[in-house]
């Protein structure tokens, strides 16, 4: 008895899941009345899009736009690390000027240490 009851209710089970597919308005349509809007949103999608040559070997195309995001990364990671290295150095000249002549602070000290582990960093990113 299960096993007769079983098939038609998958059954019943897939054609209500395919009905409420297609009743369901899909989110990517675009509203009928924003003809303005959605022509603003196609001018920034062609901004944004990388240069698709249809003719081009998918292979070659894929290694270049790894190449760029890890470009991308690159150029961030230096950004941080250079903003960093300011404000430590920064921080440090207050403290050099704090301590006076003839004291060196433990926070200078870590301080260096911080500077020579980013100019590390920055070097081996920017090769």
């Amino acid at each position: 008895m299960k096993n007769r009851l079983l098939i038609p209710t998958i059954l019943l089970f897939f054609v209500g899941a395919h009905l409420m597919a297609r009743q369901t308005p899909s989110a990517s349509q675009p509203a009928p009345c924003n003809d303005q809007a959605s022509i603003e949103n196609d001018a920034d999608k062609k901004k944004d899009a990388i240069e698709h040559d249809p003719l081009a070997d998918p292979t070659e195309e894929m290694r270049i736009r790894a190449q760029k995001k890890m470009d991308e990364k690159n150029f961030r990671e230096l950004q941080e690390a250079a903003t960093d290295l300011a404000a430590i150095s920064a921080r440090m000249s207050k403290e050099i000027d704090a301590g006076g002549q003839y004291v060196i602070s433990i926070r200078v000290l870590n301080d260096l240490d911080q500077i020579e582990k980013l100019t590390k960093k920055v070097r081996s990113r920017a090769k």
